[in-house]
């Protein structure tokens, strides 16, 4: 019940940053995402005597890494609702430096050394929009997907 609760004020917390985020002079302007961008899945199981502590963990970098870095452009957490201790981060980086940047930071590397006894498994899925998929054919402008 308290990894439910603690993921509630996660989700509350991203909501208030992203509203408080709009309303200030002060947001990191974020960049558009290059030709070497990353979409990724990061999917993560704890150990169940770890699962508070690690919400903890991937609040704080999750948190400084999108008020800090304009080249992290999302990070949103998910929990299964079968398993908790299933964790799912949808990651996205304008590019590939701007990732190695990320790994490289004080913030980042805090969260992975004080977790890596917290993590049964981790699984890092690279993913691309479907958007680039899709072409418009210009006499009929109809979607075929290729």
């Amino acid at each position: 019940m308290a990894a439910k609760n603690k993921f509630t004020i996660l989700i509350l917390s991203a909501i208030l940053f992203l509203v408080s985020c709009a309303l200030t002079e002060n947001m990191v302007e974020k960049e558009k995402m290059a030709d070497d961008g990353i979409i990724r899945l990061s999917k993560i199981e704890v150990y169940p005597q770890y699962l508070d502590e690690y919400l903890e963990f991937a609040t704080e970098v999750g948190t400084k890494s999108l008020q800090t870095e304009p080249g992290v452009l999302t990070m949103y957490a998910m929990q299964d609702k079968e398993n908790p201790c299933m964790i799912t981060i949808l990651e996205t980086y304008s590019s590939h430096e701007a990732y190695k940047t990320h790994i490289a930071s004080e913030h980042f590397q805090k969260y992975k050394q004080g977790t890596l006894h917290m993590v049964k498994t981790l699984q890092l899925c690279d993913q691309m929009p479907m958007l680039s998929l899709i072409h418009i054919s210009e006499p009929t402008r109809h979607a075929q997907i290729s």
